[in-house]
């Protein structure tokens, strides 16, 4: 059973690392906020079809709606809009990059808002993600980091970024711990899906039908990223624990590196070295103390929102 959680984590990593590369795709036939509407409509469906049969979402929505709202919009209505309108500007590598950012910017927010322990080593990890994640996206052009390019997507990614960060330091406070984990995250995305639908009321439908490439990357980021990704994820949480789990989940910006330069777009080298300046520093920021150590507070128990 190890073996298999192991499985299961490593396939939710590939996932969330895979969706960046399916926007890109999807973003071909699609505006960004109807094709992040598009996502969570589907994810919306399926989640609720398999949380309702647990029995207590009715419960669950009368007495927390309101901190429902609150997360659904924050984690997954701004949240998916700005990575989005992101991926129409930048890279799918660099969104990895900057995305990657978000454990050591949770650990900031908690310590800002929730006065959890913000310690050196966390500082000097963060120092070096920021540092990777700039090398990264100041050098995503032939001219390299001298050219200090710099897209309007990449501002975006990092404010989705916060928008996540900041999803899971309220989710502390706001989550409802009484009801069953499905439960609660079918009623986040649900409400998060309700709040788009203003938003891509507005954006232009496309004109002809979808190509087998845009299906293929529709149904992963619906099915793959969204709902295996969390059923996966939180089965190996469930018998692993937290800490190696979330090791792997660092180095999703290196496993989309590796299928954007199978698809025939490989990274510079800026955005190499920046990416595992990236993955080191926030290793370092949230691996564990160590025998009797605490957890520290950039760790999530379960990640449900690339």
């Amino acid at each position: 059973m190890i073996w298999l959680a192991r499985f299961m984590a490593a396939a939710a990593v590939t996932f969330w690392a895979a969706s960046y590369i399916w926007a890109k795709t999807a973003l071909t036939w699609l505006h960004p906020i109807a094709a992040s509407e598009v996502r969570y409509v589907i994810s919306a469906v399926v989640l609720l079809a398999i949380a309702i049969p647990i029995g207590g979402l009715v419960a669950a929505l009368r007495d927390n709606w309101r901190r429902y709202i609150v997360l659904g919009v924050v984690g997954i209505t701004f949240f998916q809009a700005l990575l989005f309108i992101a991926l129409d500007y930048t890279t799918a590598v660099n969104a990895s990059v900057i995305m990657a950012l978000t454990p050591v910017l949770t650990m900031a927010g908690a310590a800002v808002f929730l006065g959890e322990p913000f310690g050196v080593r966390a500082g000097i990890g963060m120092v070096i993600s920021v540092a990777g994640a700039l090398l990264a996206v100041l050098g995503d052009s032939p001219n390299g980091f001298a050219g200090l390019t710099l897209d309007r997507g990449e501002p975006l990614a990092l404010l989705g970024a916060g928008c996540m960060a900041f999803y899971t330091v309220a989710s502390r406070r706001l989550m409802p711990t009484k009801e069953k984990t499905l439960i609660n995250t079918a009623l986040v995305v649900g409400f998060g899906m309700v709040f788009l639908l203003p938003l891509s009321a507005f954006t232009e439908a496309p004109r002809t039908l979808p190509t087998w490439p845009v299906v293929v990357a529709l149904t992963g980021l619906t099915l793959g990223s969204t709902v295996l990704g969390y059923l996966f994820w939180t089965h190996a949480i469930k018998v692993l624990g937290v800490s190696e789990p979330n090791i792997l989940y660092n180095f999703i910006p290196v496993l989309t590196m590796i299928m954007a330069s199978l698809q025939g777009t490989p990274p510079h080298t800026e955005q190499v070295i920046g990416a595992l300046l990236v993955v080191a520093g926030v290793t370092l920021s949230i691996a564990p103390l160590g025998r009797g150590g605490t957890r520290p507070a950039g760790q999530t128990s379960a990640v449900t929102h690339h």
